[in-house]
């Protein structure tokens, strides 16, 4: 554990520390640097050692205290996170602190996180755009979760997070397609599902499509789309089971609902229901007799039968809406079905708690969020208040 030091120029000297591994080349050998103003050699070596002692509980972890390795060893050790949001905060680390913040986590202040944050909101996506105020708030939280951990361990450590000023989060609107926008895709999806192509594109198209056309009933998640296996599918009465979700965070795999509500049986009705079955007789084209007789088998497939990527059905969707001529605002895509479905619901008057079960919310707060202002109650607020005018007249009428 031998700290060495050697001369850069006047008093300023350069002091390596014994070495360890990094979090983020994922190997032995690297040596931290520091720089001190000292004297003498010695008096630099001195200030070396009593630096190491700082980092000694770091040293022993393997870590040095850079920042976004700090962060890594937190996400990865310390933090108790899922498997998706590890990687999901894993990745915001390495594409964002890591290369893009020099200093060490003991010697960052809080303008210095502020400068990084302003930099990344100008310029810090990976086309050049700034990130949204959401995506720095998401990797906030993982650096105020890594201080925490710090100062833990070592109480004399300043914590800048606290004085960190934010840019206050977008809240996405909650859109449903128009009337016009929904005969739109209603009439383009029925066009589309009339082909029958045999190629692997025009395969994986027309199953994101028939997706698409299914969530139009179901509200689903597109995960939870393009998990629906074929033993989720209930002839007897016509509906599906939703109990998984295909993810893309880290590796792609099936992941399980957050809550108990994410688990639930949803009606189709006969219409969708008779488009499912020629769907089965199009995909006989193409599966094997195997892939066919099997439950395990998407019901929204690739050519091999394989699960479809949640990304590759919303970026269809996408496209497609393009064609027929609905324009979607940016961050919208494939989700627009939900809103669609739940307000068209709540719109109608649909008990609240059914639809909430239909979504697979937990709260039923989070279903009322669907829909700003539901036409129905809108119209019947108007009725009201047309007669409230009329008492109203007549009541002065009376003076």
């Amino acid at each position: 554990m031998k700290v060495t030091a050697r001369l850069l120029h006047d008093d300023t000297w350069e002091v390596a520390l014994p070495r360890r591994k990094s979090a983020i080349r994922g190997k032995d050998g690297i040596r931290p640097r520091r720089t001190v103003h000292a004297s003498s050699m010695a008096d630099a070596i001195g200030q070396g050692e009593k630096l190491f002692e700082r980092e000694y509980p770091f040293y022993k972890m393997g870590v040095t205290m850079d920042l976004g390795e700090l962060a890594l060893y937190y996400i990865d050790n310390m933090s108790g996170y899922t498997a998706d949001t590890r990687a999901d905060y894993r990745r915001n680390v390495m594409r964002y602190v890591v290369p893009n913040f020099a200093r060490d986590a003991d010697q960052a202040t809080a303008a210095d996180i502020k400068q990084l944050y302003e930099l990344l909101e100008r310029s810090g996506g990976r086309d050049g755009a700034g990130l949204s105020p959401n995506t720095i708030h998401k990797l906030n939280t993982v650096l105020r979760a890594t201080y925490a951990f710090l100062t833990d361990i070592n109480p004399s450590i300043p914590n800048p997070m606290p004085s960190v000023k934010l840019t206050p989060r977008v809240k996405p609107e909650k859109r449903a397609l128009t009337e016009r926008e929904f005969a739109k895709v209603m009439d383009g999806l029925e066009r589309e599902l009339s082909y029958e192509p045999s190629d692997a594109d025009g395969i994986k198209r027309r199953n994101a499509l028939f997706g698409a056309y299914i969530d139009i009933y179901i509200g689903a998640r597109v995960g939870e789309v393009c998990a629906i296996t074929r033993g989720n599918v209930r002839t007897l009465d016509e509906s599906i089971r939703i109990e998984w979700s295909m993810s893309e965070r880290g590796t792609f795999h099936r992941k399980e609902p957050k809550t108990d509500s994410g688990r639930r049986t949803v009606t189709l009705g006969e219409g969708p229901f008779q488009m499912l079955r020629r769907h089965y007789e199009w995909q006989a084209s193409y599966l094997t007799d195997a892939q066919r007789d099997s439950d395990a088998t998407p019901l929204c497939c690739t050519a091999d039968g394989g699960f479809m990527r949640p990304r590759d059905m919303s970026a269809i969707f996408k496209a497609f809406c393009a064609a027929v001529g609905v324009e979607l605002k940016p961050g919208e895509s494939f989700h627009i079905l939900r809103h669609t479905h739940a307000t068209s619901l709540l719109s109608n008057k649909v008990n609240p708690e059914l639809v909430r079960e239909r979504l697979g919310h937990a709260r039923i707060e989070t279903t009322f969020g669907y829909s700003h202002v539901m036409s129905g109650e809108d119209a019947a607020a108007a009725e009201d208040y047309s007669e409230i005018v009329d008492r109203t007249r007549r009541a002065g009428g009376l003076r």
